[in-house]
């Protein structure tokens, strides 16, 4: 029988020889920290690396690789993802979250530097799967931590802050590498100079291994234990947390088409700098989170989900009838406009349905959703291309896929209703 999922997050006894859920006492009590600040300043470094690869499936395309090929390329890097995640959440602590980080960042690092000198499938592959490797590490190290020191009445808001750090290489990276490109050989070049990037990132991770190291001696032991087998059973087996994980995975899925896509559509349509639809999307995004963050605590979340996701599934098609440049930027602020509201708000839905020490490992949930999302969107649009579909097919679908996203929110709303009464 499958635990109810209320917003105290209550778990119904477990077999005996479980460890009982405990909760630390006090908790984060501030959301600004050393330790909040350090890991957004670690996730924006981090992200760059990831964001600069918006035109990967062009570079792919003019390095003469198969058709065929490049959404399976593309996808390579997050398909490691979705099958290293649930093995390294299940081990993820409290206490060994900075490891994570740096074992992920060390190999990043070591993908990033030899995107110049692959050239052939078979080394693009295996760089992808490094890369891949080292940054599911990377990411899941850092929710781990941030999930520790975020307020329990602040949640909704931290999520929008850090989330933010995710936002800020998405608006910059794009509109630089297009104007360093003329300057490099290819692509390739590009992708290895953010490898420097790294090294800002592992100097912030020595003062807070351990801060997080005397965080965590403060805790009770069952608190740093890993969840239990049951627990995770439990946790698969609650309708909250799996259509959550769903509405991730089709939010993310139609994301990627958008991410991966959208500069070859900018340039059909005589865009000088296609970057700019990611700059003006993601400022868009910033604003709002960081104007309005306090109010995302005082939203019924499962409703206001549910409308932005309907109104992204409406949206993204209609890229497609856009015929001007400046056009397509308004578009990107409305785009931007509705990511700003579902990411944070997913997240704090989860946090809602999810039992204190289940947390951390249903957070994770979440990045594998966004990991299968990054991996099933880049595949079905190189496959779209591939077969010679149009633009107007390809953001139909992802529309569709948002819309996929609406449906799944839907009885989270009730949920969350329930458990507020």
């Amino acid at each position: 029988m499958s635990p109810t999922p209320l917003a105290s997050g209550a778990l119904q006894p477990l077999p005996s020889g479980a460890i009982p859920p405990v909760q630390a006492d006090p908790g984060p009590q501030r959301l600004v920290s050393f330790e909040f600040v350090a890991v957004c300043a670690i996730s924006i470094l981090a992200f760059c690396n990831i964001a600069i690869f918006y035109g990967f499936y062009s570079y792919l395309t003019e390095m003469g690789i198969p058709a065929g090929w490049r959404g399976p390329l593309l996808s390579l890097e997050p398909l490691t993802a979705l099958v290293a995640r649930p093995f390294l959440g299940r081990y993820l602590t409290l206490g060994n979250g900075v490891r994570f980080m740096r074992v992920g960042m060390a190999l990043a690092t070591c993908a990033l530097l030899s995107y110049p000198f692959t050239h052939n499938i078979a080394l693009l592959a295996a760089v992808r799967v490094l890369h891949g490797l080292g940054f599911v590490m990377v990411v899941t190290g850092l929710m781990g931590t941030l999930m520790a020191f975020l307020p329990k009445d602040k949640m909704a808001q931290g999520f929008g802050l850090f989330s933010v750090t995710i936002l800020v290489p998405y608006a910059i990276m794009p509109p630089f590498v297009e104007a360093l490109l003329p300057h490099l050989a290819n692509h390739g070049w590009a992708y290895a100079l953010a490898a420097p990037l790294m090294l800002p990132a592992f100097l912030l991770l020595a003062p807070l291994g351990r801060r997080t190291r005397a965080f965590a001696a403060t805790q009770p032991a069952a608190n740093l234990a890993r969840p239990g087998w049951d627990e995770v059973r439990q946790a698969l087996r609650s309708a909250g947390v799996v259509l959550l994980v769903a509405a991730n995975f089709f939010l993310v899925a139609a994301h990627a088409i958008v991410f991966f896509f959208m500069r070859d559509f900018a340039v059909s349509i005589g865009a000088a700098n296609p970057g700019e639809f990611f700059t003006f999307a993601n400022s868009a995004n910033i604003i709002l989170r960081v104007g309005g963050g306090r109010l995302l605590d005082k939203l019924n979340m499962g409703r206001a989900l549910q409308l932005t996701f309907l109104g992204m599934g409406l949206l993204i098609p209609l890229f497609a009838y856009v015929s001007l440049p400046w056009m397509l930027l308004v578009a990107a602020v409305f785009y931007g406009t509705g990511m700003a509201l579902t990411m944070p708000l997913v997240n704090t839905c989860m946090i809602a349905v999810s039992p204190p020490r289940m947390r951390m490992y249903n957070a994770n949930l979440l990045m594998l959703a966004v990991d299968a999302g990054f991996f099933a969107g880049p595949f079905l649009g190189g496959a779209i291309m591939a077969a010679d579909g149009s633009h107007a097919v390809l953001f139909s679908v992802s529309g569709g896929i948002m819309l996929l996203a609406a449906l799944c929110v839907r009885p989270v709303a009730r949920i969350l209703r329930q458990g507020a009464k």
